[in-house]
């Protein structure tokens, strides 16, 4: 990556510098700040100089060009989520803290008439069928507390997907265009925190509820039900992100139409519309997670998973990574921590480079599931 060295001397030639912060004190907290969230590692060279390499998470991050303040503060909050039970419980946290710790979702501005809608939205929990029922007047003193507003935008793509899938340009009677920058900025943190499941450093739970609901928003206007995360994404990866907006809904809607709601297809023959040539092709299969076997064991899990793939078994916050060799294995599931009210609340989950199989309440994200 470079020296501190070598930073200070581009920190000199930049606008910010000439403006009067006239020291390097800025980018030497900068630096710290980067090393203490995980982004970033420090070393000596035989030279003396302190050499700066990025982490794992610090080249995911850059590639998905998301706020690192903003991602690391995030990543906390999740991280002291209480451990769901139900999928309904890991998109409401996931979606509640993006809401709330997000600027861009907390400070999110909308019309009086679409804010009525969205209220009504939070109180029916994104629930469309609820929504068209619930005739209650606003309360006199009824006030949006800061994200609340885009949190019903959330809640409304996680449980009502087919509000979207419309022709009209209009969700509920609000304009689509007016909810996009809520939804793209969401869809850019999910993906984050969902490449961080082959990482280890999120809980796997977040990883795999968030790596979903991010295709999900992503792909809305399709009406992709839970679970649809894995198929949206061999679609992306097989029409490329020249073709996409073209290419990913003719596949999505001939893959459904075959009643596929996953990759796991054994066919090498490329779909039709798949653009990749087929060394390619060949590549992509083996990023999948398809082949992975989870069998829950009394105090372990029993796991067949592509050689190369990580495995990640939990007991309550407690994870344990294990990187499979290809050959069947019983991993068994970590102690707790003392304290850890979640104690007894185990899993398994593999992930590749890209794709995900997970046993126990995260296997409703494994293939499409019907909502509504």
């Amino acid at each position: 990556m470079g020296s501190l060295e070598q930073a200070e001397d581009w920190w000199t030639d930049t606008f910010a510098f000439h403006q009067g912060h006239d020291s390097v004190e800025p980018l030497h907290d900068a630096a710290q700040y980067l090393v203490e969230a995980g982004y970033v590692t420090t070393h000596p060279d035989p030279m003396g100089a302190v050499l700066l390499d990025a982490t794992g998470l610090g080249v995911v991050t850059s590639r998905f060009m998301v706020d690192v303040t903003s991602a690391h503060e995030l990543a906390e909050a999740v991280g002291k989520v209480p451990l769901p039970r139900h999928p309904n419980d890991a998109e409401r946290a996931l979606t509640r803290h993006l809401a709330t710790g997000l600027p861009e979702l907390a400070e999110a501005f909308f019309s009086d008439r679409v804010r009525a809608v969205l209220r009504r939205v939070l109180r029916n929990d994104g629930m469309a069928e609820r929504i068209d029922d619930d005739q209650e007047p606003p309360s006199g003193n009824e006030s949006a507390l800061p994200g609340d507003l885009a949190h019903a935008v959330l809640l409304l793509v996680a449980n009502s997907p087919q509000a979207f899938a419309t022709r009209g340009g209009y969700v509920l009677g609000i304009p689509a265009d007016s909810l996009t920058g809520v939804l793209e900025e969401a869809q850019r943190y999910l993906a984050w925190l969902g490449a961080q499941g082959e990482l280890g450093t999120v809980h796997p739970w977040a990883a795999v509820a968030a790596a979903d609901l991010g295709e999900r928003i992503r792909w809305r206007t399709l009406g992709p039900g839970r679970g649809a995360g894995r198929l949206l994404w061999m679609c992306g990866r097989m029409a490329t992100p020249q073709h996409a907006s073209r290419l990913v809904p003719r596949m999505w809607r001939a893959a459904r139409g075959r009643g596929v709601g996953a990759p796991d297809w054994t066919s090498t023959a490329p779909p039709r519309d798949c653009v990749l040539p087929p060394s390619r092709y060949r590549a992509l299969l083996q990023q999948r997670a398809t082949g992975a076997v989870l069998t829950e064991d009394a105090g372990a899990v029993q796991v067949e998973a592509p050689h190369g793939s990580v495995i990640c078994v939990w007991n309550g916050a407690t994870t344990v990574r294990h990187v499979s060799d290809g050959a069947e294995a019983r991993l068994a599931y970590p102690a707790p921590a003392p304290d850890d009210p979640f104690a007894g609340r185990c899993g398994a989950a593999v992930f590749t480079r890209g794709d995900h199989i997970a046993a126990g309440w995260l296997a409703h994200y494994n293939e499409v599931e019907e909502i509504g």
